[in-house]
């Protein structure tokens, strides 16, 4: 289960051209699976940026800063960068597309390519497509404990090769007097696994709550092929320091996940955006949630 603090955007507004925005959140993952103490828990400070630069393109950066690792991974005590990208929106009428570019969440690098494209008031679909390799920057060392007797070095820069193709394919289904979305999607993931998962929204205008359900091959290590659980992204209040070209502001969100039976790879995905969420849609359409104003 993991607890996110991070900002969203909720409407379908164009940010000013030459607008930096500076933020900071925190995340908190914690894990029952230890049988010494009742919980692993790992805090996590999560400052990062986004240079509006005009025209739609957007350049973004974020860090982790550790406060609290008891349980998790050495690796996760170390101060690194987890994105750093320039994305481009592109909309031509009813098929709006974003191109990424840099460093991405979920240690992947590479180009990444989303495209959505409402058919109806009540129906759009959209597709996700990627090639990335692995990496990892951070300000220091680690050594990581893999199994009982295998020690390992963790290092501050790795950088793999470009080598994984991923893809998936959605469809999105807007009932516009409940507030009430069903979506349904599949592709190949991280993990090279190939899965589906179907999930309910109900947004309010501070708050989205979610159940989902996934169905996923059973790779090496994974033990079920079946998942689900539920999802809550609150809306915080909305503190700030803004002149003309700069904001400084709190993280806008509370995010809860709850995944049963998760096993930490299967249906993974990077994210291209230091703030992305299932609430916000990643490109900029005027449908569903990009309808929802705040207040």
């Amino acid at each position: 289960m993991s607890l996110v603090v991070s900002s969203l955007t909720a409407t379908a507004q164009v940010p000013e051209a030459g607008q930096v925005e500076v933020f900071a959140g925190a995340e908190l993952n914690y894990a029952d699976i230890n049988y010494v103490r009742l919980y692993d828990v790992l805090i996590n400070l999560t400052p990062g940026m986004k240079w509006h630069i005009g025209n739609d393109w957007m350049l973004s950066a974020q860090a982790y800063i550790p406060v609290v690792n008891d349980g998790y991974m050495e690796k996760n005590s170390l101060v690194r960068l987890t994105n750093l990208a320039l994305a481009k929106q592109l909309h031509f009428e009813d098929h709006h597309f974003k191109v990424t570019g840099g460093f991405f969440g979920f240690n992947r690098y590479g180009i990444d390519v989303r495209w959505m494209y409402p058919i109806t008031s009540w129906l759009m679909v959209n597709a996700q497509a990627g090639y990335t390799g692995s990496w990892w920057l951070a300000a220091g060392d680690a050594k990581e404990i893999r199994g009982s007797w295998v020690l390992s070095e963790t290092k501050a820069v790795d950088f793999g090769g470009i080598n994984k193709f991923t893809g998936v394919l959605g469809a999105n289904v807007w009932l516009e007097p409940w507030d009430t979305e069903f979506r349904l999607s599949g592709g190949r993931y991280l993990n090279d696994d190939w899965g589906v998962q179907f999930e309910v929204f109900r947004h309010f205008r501070h708050c989205s709550v979610s159940a989902y359900a996934q169905l996923h091959e059973r790779k090496e290590g994974v033990k079920y092929k079946e998942a689900g659980g539920f999802k809550v992204i609150m809306l915080l209040p909305d503190w700030n320091w803004k002149n003309r070209k700069f904001t400084a502001r709190l993280a806008h969100d509370f995010r809860l996940t709850y995944n049963a039976q998760a096993d930490g790879v299967s249906m993974k995905m990077y994210t291209t955006d230091p703030e992305e969420n299932e609430r916000t849609y990643p490109v900029r359409v005027s449908w569903g949630t990009g309808h929802l104003e705040r207040r």
